[in-house]
This record gives C-alpha cells, sequence and structure tokens, in this order.
C-alpha cells in the first residue's frame, strides 16, 4: 500500500493523527475539521503498517457511521474489511452473548428493547404501589435505572439531581429496581444498559481482561465528548497501563448530559493516562470565517476547554451573520418564510437549508406558517404539530362530527374522560352506532353518561358546537373554548399547548368545511412525509429541514436560520445552574456550526401572550461578530375615544 496515497490532501495535523501508532492519542477535533477523514485514513494506515486489522476496534455512536467509515477504509485498503467496527453497545452485545456462560447465565440471553422494559417496570410497580402516594410512571423509573447504570450513580443520586419531584419515592423506586434485576435474572433476560454493564464486569476479571486487550490491539473512539460513565469505564480497563487508544472529539460538541454524557470525558483522557499525545484539528472545510468568528466567540465564553483558534479553509469569506428582532412572533414565522423562498429563488434549494430551535415547542409558530405557504419541510427532533397528543384530540372531535362511525377517532375522544378506558369507549361507541349516529343520538348517549364520567359534558358541548353550520374556524375556536377546562386537567403546560391549537385553527380560515380542511392536514401530511424520502427520484424536491439543535449534530446545510433567539430559549428556561448554562452554551455552538454559508438569528420583540420577549444573554457573546437589525415596526390600536362630554343612555 502506497503511504502517500492515504495522506493525500490532508493538513498537517490531519497527517499527524494520520500516522500516530502507539500509546494513548487525543485528536480535538473542532467542527468540520475532517475528523471521519482522519478516522478512516487512520485505519488504512495501520493496516499498510503491518497491523492485523481482526485487532483494531473502532466504536461509533452509531452502526451506520461504524458501516460507512469501514467501507471508506477499505476503498484505500481492502482488508479494511476484516476490521471490529460497530457502537459501544453492539460490540458489547457480541462479547457479552460469545462469552455467556463465563457470565453465570444458562443460556443465550434474550435482548428487550426499551418498551420492554417499560412493560416489566409497569407490572413491577404495580405490584408495589400504595394508593394514594404521587409515585413517578413506570416509563419515568426506567429512565432513572437507566441513568444510574450509565452514569454509574446511584438511584437516590439521579432523583436528587434530575427528578427532585420524585425524592419521596426513592425507596419506592429503589425497589422496583432490585425487582427488576431479580426479573430479568429469573427469565435470561438483558436490556441494552446490560451489554456494556457485561463488558464492563468482563473487564473487571484479570484473564478475560487480558483476553480481551490481546484481541483488541488497536482502539480508535469516535465521538469521544459524547461517551458516558460506563463508556469511558470500559475504555479505562481496556487501555490498562500502557494503552494503543485514540479517541476523537470535540468537547464544545458535548451536549447530551441529559442522556448521561459526561461532558469531562475529553479532559479526563489526559488525567487518566498523563502520557497522552493531543493534536488540534482546527481547519475547517465546512464554514465561511464570518460563521468561524461566531463559533470561536462562542467557544471561548466556555469556562473548561482546549485552547484553539478554529480557522476557514476558504479565506474568501462570506456574508456577515445576522440578528434580525421582528415585532412579534407571527412577524418572525413569516420573515423566515420569505427568507427560506427567496434564498431558493437564488438558487440554495430547501434541501440546503434548515431552521434549528432548542425545542421544537419554540417554533410551532414557524411550522404552522410553513404549513400554510406549502412550503415542503421535515420535522428532526420531536413530532409534528398535527401529531402532537393535544392537537389530534381536537382534530379526532372534527373527524367524528364529519364521520359519525369513525371508532379510532371516538376512542381517542371518549378516553380523555376520567374513568373510561378502552373497553368503555368500545361499549359507548357501540351505543352511538345503535342510534344510528346521527347528531341527537350522539349528544343523548354521551349526556346520559356525563352523571357518571363528568368530562363527558365538555366533550358532548365541544361537538354540539362543531355540527352546526359556521366556517371551521368559528367550530374550532368555540369548541376549543368549550374543552378549555378539561384539556387544562389533561396536560400540565395547556397554555403553551392552547397557543398551538390555535395557531392550527388559524390554518382552517380558508377553508369551507370541517371536511375540506381535514382533508388537507392529512394530505399535507402525506407530502411531507413523502419529501422526507430523499433521492427516490431525481427531480423530487428535497424538503427544508426543521430540526433540534440536538438532532442536527454531525449534519450540514448552506443556511441555517436560529430563531427564538431569547433567554428561556438560548438558553433554555430549565438551565438553572452553571454547570447547564455550559451545556447550552455549547448547544449554541453545535447550532452555528451546522452553517456553511449563511447564518441567520431571529428574535420577536414580544413573545407569547403579547409579553416583551426576554434577551438572550448570549447576545453578549455573539454580539461582536454578528450585523443587529430590525425589520418592521410594533403597531398598537388607534384608540377611538373622542374625547368629548356626553350623557347618552344605551339602554333607552
Amino acid at each position: 500500500m502506497n503511504t502517500a496515497s492515504i495522506l493525500d490532501g490532508l493538513n498537517e495535523q490531519q497527517r499527524e493523527a494520520v500516522c500516530a501508532v502507539d500509546g494513548p492519542w487525543l485528536v480535538v477535533a473542532g467542527a468540520g475539521s475532517g475528523k471521519t477523514t482522519v478516522l478512516t485514513r487512520r485505519v488504512a494506515k495501520l493496516i499498510s503498517e503491518g497491523i492485523d486489522p481482526d485487532s483494531i476496534l473502532l466504536l461509533t455512536f452509531t452502526r451506520a457511521a461504524a458501516r460507512s467509515m469501514i467501507e471508506r477504509a477499505k476503498m484505500i485498503h481492502s482488508a479494511a474489511v476484516e476490521v471490529q467496527g460497530g457502537t459501544f453497545h453492539s460490540i458489547g452485545h457480541r462479547l457479552v452473548v460469545d462469552n455467556h456462560a463465563l457470565l453465570r447465565m444458562d443460556g443465550r440471553p434474550t435482548i428487550i428493547d426499551p418498551e420492554d422494559v417499560k412493560s416489566a417496570f409497569k407490572k413491577i410497580a404495580a405490584g408495589l404501589k400504595q394508593k394514594g402516594e404521587n409515585l413517578p410512571t413506570a416509563g419515568t423509573i426506567a429512565k432513572i435505572h437507566s441513568l444510574a447504570v450509565n452514569m454509574k450513580w446511584t438511584v437516590d443520586d439521579v432523583v436528587l439531581d434530575r427528578f427532585p419531584q420524585f425524592s419521596h419515592a426513592i425507596d419506592f423506586m429503589s425497589g422496583c429496581v432490585a425487582a427488576y434485576r431479580d426479573y430479568k435474572r429469573e427469565r435470561g433476560l438483558l436490556d441494552y444498559d446490560d451489554l456494556l454493564v457485561g463488558w464492563d464486569r468482563m473487564l473487571d476479571n484479570a484473564d478475560l481482561a487480558a483476553a480481551i486487550r490481546r484481541k483488541f490491539r488497536y482502539i480508535l473512539v469516535d465521538e469521544h465528548q459524547d461517551s458516558n460513565a460506563l463508556q469511558c469505564s470500559i475504555l479505562t480497563k481496556l487501555g490498562g497501563t500502557d494503552p494503543n487508544i485514540m479517541v476523537v472529539g470535540d468537547p464544545a460538541q458535548s451536549i447530551y448530559a441529559f442522556r448521561g454524557s459526561a461532558p469531562r470525558t475529553m479532559f479526563n483522557f489526559i488525567e487518566t493516562w498523563p502520557q497522552t499525545r493531543t493534536i488540534q484539528l482546527v481547519t475547517n472545510y465546512r464554514s465561511t470565517g464570518p460563521i468561524i468568528d461566531v463559533a470561536n466567540w462562542v467557544d471561548r465564553s466556555m469556562s473548561e476547554r482546549f485552547d484553539r483558534q478554529l480557522e476557514p479553509a476558504d479565506q474568501d469569506g462570506g456574508p456577515i451573520p445576522r440578528l434580525i428582532t421582528v415585532p412579534t412572533m407571527e412577524n418572525e414565522a413569516g420573515l423566515i418564510a420569505d427568507m427560506v423562498l427567496q434564498r431558493k429563488s437564488e438558487g440554495i434549494a430547501l434541501g440546503d437549508q434548515a431552521i434549528l430551535v432548542r425545542s421544537l415547542a419554540s417554533a410551532r409558530h414557524i411550522e404552522v406558517e410553513l404549513k400554510r405557504r406549502r412550503i415542503p419541510h421535515r420535522v428532526a427532533g420531536g413530532i409534528r404539530i398535527t401529531d402532537a397528543a393535544h392537537v389530534k384530540d381536537l382534530l379526532c372531535l372534527a373527524r367524528v362530527v364529519v364521520n359519525p362511525h369513525d371508532e379510532l377517532a371516538w376512542i381517542r375522544i371518549l378516553t380523555m374522560a376520567k374513568g373510561i378506558g378502552d373497553r368503555k369507549a368500545v361499549d359507548l361507541c357501540r351505543s352511538i352506532r345503535a342510534t344510528a349516529a346521527t347528531s341527537p343520538g350522539v349528544v343523548s348517549v354521551l349526556d346520559a353518561q356525563s352523571q357518571k364520567f363528568h368530562d363527558l359534558a365538555p366533550i358532548r358541548d365541544a361537538y354540539s358546537a362543531l355540527v352546526r353550520r359556521q366556517s371551521p374556524i368559528e367550530l374550532l375556536s368555540e369548541a376549543l373554548r368549550v374543552l378549555d377546562g378539561l384539556f387544562g386537567r389533561r396536560y400540565d403546560d395547556w397554555r403553551t399547548r392552547r397557543h398551538d391549537l390555535m395557531a392550527v385553527i388559524g390554518l382552517s380560515e380558508s377553508f369551507e368545511s370541517l371536511d375540506t380542511f381535514l382533508s388537507s392536514i392529512v394530505l399535507e401530511h402525506a407530502i411531507d412525509k413523502k419529501a422526507e424520502v430523499v433521492g427516490q427520484d431525481e427531480d423530487d424536491e428535497r424538503p427544508l429541514t426543521l430540526s433540534t439543535v440536538h438532532s442536527a449534530k454531525g449534519l450540514e446545510w448552506e443556511v441555517v436560520y436560529i430563531p427564538a433567539f431569547l433567554d428561556g430559549n438560548f438558553p433554555s428556561h430549565y438551565a438553572q445552574s452553571h454547570e447547564h448554562v455550559e451545556e447550552e452554551k455549547r448547544v449554541l455552538y453545535v447550532a452555528v456550526t451546522r452553517a456553511a454559508r449563511e447564518l441567520i438569528f431571529t428574535k420577536p420583540f414580544l413573545g407569547r401572550h403579547g409579553a416583551i420577549s426576554a434577551m438572550s444573554p448570549f447576545e453578549q457573546i455573539i454580539g461582536e461578530c454578528v450585523e443587529a437589525e430590525s425589520v418592521g415596526t410594533l403597531t398598537r390600536p388607534r384608540s377611538f375615544a373622542f374625547g368629548l362630554a356626553a350623557d347618552i343612555d344605551i339602554y333607552g
């Protein structure tokens, strides 16, 4: 194999990383600096140096990433097909299953998925639950248990740090976790976390650890900033005192602390092995200089960081990032839609543009505007507004008005009422069909049951409102008013959700009937889903992306819009501690570095409910390198008071 071809096109720092052989290596890879190229070329270089490819372990955070890297390495050296690549969990699965007899398991274990885990905890919790206590759901218990395992914390620690509202139930949850452990042992079951636990415990056995180290002589780890404490424990034990481990990552992109990742992993690596040699990849091949300037300002604001300065590979510059203030959220949504379409007309395809948000809840007004404009878009990191539970509740009520025989919609509506489960809902559907599903018949069935199930009264009244002969927007608005109390009891964050529903109702303004409006919702949903399938037809237009920052990590677009750049979103209102604010800075860094050519921040002067928006403290960080501007004028209705003296009896 020609070494020159392996090193062809690499910069000095990339070459150093690719040529590294023995010892612990830390590669601090800035955004867009070619870390994937470095990893694949290093695999090929190790093989060309005579290293057995079967002894090389490539750990990534998705199986697709591992396959892609090995495929790229194969293009350079065909023997790379023998490299062991995969996620921590997939490698752990092979080790645990192939060595199950060494782990006190009688037969090959069955691996259960998260839904199975939740079901097991639901069964266990039901047996331990005491009446009258405010206890966490099975899903919450499963989440707490998983965090404890991956963070190597106790259940008590996780509850007090992440779920203090359930501190009174620590003993209950600890009991559930102990029973869950016995439940798995008795049935020969393992969950995903057990695959890492098993691997970690195998490394505690001196003979097994030595065998595993002989098997994996050279280890490469991608995205190490996202490794959790359990994964770091595995790496530490794999390496021993004289490791051949190279980890690649960017501490400024560590944004998964809520999943249990340890933000200090890159720094801890050096503390574990002081002999570590560090290489910094600082040439960014993705973004323009002005965008890199913003990223550097955000990076420098972090309290714990590597001393570095990203540099753009392309020195030609580009547009200065902008921070645009508009009067209202509706103006913000309209402005972004206008800019998206304008750039499309300039030759930047929808698929090369993205709207990145801290949470989809802060972008519902934009999503509604995209639907109103018929702009094809995909939603990542959450659910579409028309798929949200509270929106589906109201739309299902409209569905049964259009088609009273729609049993699926009826079951969803009826089970909103406290005390009514699926079985009772089916019985009520049968009663409704017995009345020929006429409007008076439906009302009579609901009325007869409302004395026992009080929540049926507002459902009955909302149904009665919807069967009137009015425009869809009037009908849905009245139904929402009637259901306000029921929804308020059903959803903790009802005030925010109500705003979403009002926006969806606003979409019905141009339709003549509920039927045509509902059909449009279904059709638009189908079109949007089709638009998400890229590459089926060369003539298909790739959609615009509306995504959370977390779901956008690792991706890039020509133009990135960051709306709702306000306190409460950047940083999130959940960020109450120094550590959480630091995490939010890393989220902002990831968002900024997704943009290749143009970066646009927007913020409304007035937020929801007409309140004046609070400026993001992060504005002080990026203010040096963005152009601030205002678009539109905030206008208030003029008074009709004439200022004249008069004495008029309106009742006379």
